[in-house]
C-alpha cells in the first residue's frame, strides 16, 4: 500500500519537481513559504493538474500524463484539509460533515463524528459562529466522514495560538493513530512535524529531497531549543 508521486508543474518562473514514494504512516513535507508544499498537495488532490508525470495511490492511477489519465478530485478518494479549513459558510456543522458522506446510515455516522470531535450543541451552528478550534474539528470530521484513502493536511495549525495549537496537535495525533490512514502533513515547523509524523522530506524551491525517518530531526530540534534558551 503506497503513494507514488513523480510530477512536474510550472507556474510562471516557478517549477515544481516533486518525486517521492510513501508507504503507511504520517509523512511530513517541510519547507518555507513558496517552496511548493501546497502545490504538491493540490496536484495529488486533483485541484491542480501537473504538466507531466504520474501519481499512483495503492495501485490506482490518479494521474498519468502519457496515458492521459486525470481523475477528478471527487474520484480520487483523497481528503484535503486546507489552512483556512474551507468550510461551507452557509451550511451548519452537521451539514458540513454530511457533505462528503456516502452510503447508508448517514444520520448515525454524523452523530458519531459530532460526538467524537466534541461538537455536541453546535450541530446547527454556522462556521462564522464557531471558534478556530471548533472550525478545525468540523473540518477534520468532514474530511474523515468522506472515508478517504489518503489524508492531506496543509499547515492546519498555522492560524492558532500556542495553547490551542498544542491541544489540537494532541487530538490530531490521536485521529491519525485511530484512522490508520496514510497522511501527508505540510508544515514549516520541524517541532510540529516531529510530534506528529514518522518520516519527512524537505522541499526547497520546488524540489523535494530524500525521505528520512523523523528521528533525523532530533539534533536540529535540540540545537534550536538550546539556541532559544541561550537568548532568554
Amino acid at each position: 500500500m503506497s503513494l507514488e508521486v513523480s510530477i512536474k508543474k510550472r507556474l510562471g518562473s516557478f517549477v515544481l519537481s516533486s518525486e517521492f514514494t510513501l508507504e503507511e504512516g504520517v509523512f511530513a513535507l517541510l519547507g518555507p513559504s513558496g517552496s511548493g508544499k501546497s502545490l504538491t498537495l493540490k496536484c495529488i488532490a486533483g485541484i491542480e493538474k501537473p504538466d507531466n508525470g504520474r501519481i499512483v495511490l495503492d495501485g490506482r492511477v490518479l494521474f498519468d500524463s502519457r496515458e492521459r489519465i486525470n481523475l477528478p478530485p471527487q474520484k480520487r478518494h483523497v481528503g484535503y484539509m486546507f489552512q483556512d479549513y474551507a468550510l461551507f459558510p452557509t451550511m451548519t456543522v452537521k451539514e458540513n460533515i454530511m457533505a462528503g458522506m456516502r452510503g447508508d446510515g448517514i444520520k448515525d455516522r454524523v452523530s458519531a463524528y459530532i460526538k467524537r470531535f466534541r461538537l455536541e450543541g453546535h450541530e446547527g451552528s454556522l462556521p462564522a459562529q464557531l471558534s478556530g478550534g471548533q472550525k478545525q474539528r468540523v473540518a477534520m470530521a468532514r474530511m474523515l466522514a468522506a472515508e478517504p484513502e489518503l489524508i492531506l493536511m496543509d499547515e492546519p495549525f498555522s492560524a492558532l495560538d500556542n495553547e490551542l495549537k498544542w491541544e489540537l496537535e494532541n487530538e490530531t495525533e490521536e485521529v491519525f493513530r485511530e484512522s490508520g490512514k496514510k497522511v501527508i502533513f505540510v508544515s514549516h515547523d520541524r517541532v510540529e512535524a516531529y510530534r506528529l509524523c514518522g518520516s519527512f522530506a524537505g522541499i526547497h524551491e520546488g524540489t523535494v529531497g530524500a525521505v528520512h525517518p523523523i528521528k533525523d530531526l532530533e539534533e536540529d530540534i535540540r540545537k534550536n531549543i538550546s539556541l532559544m534558551e541561550g537568548l532568554l
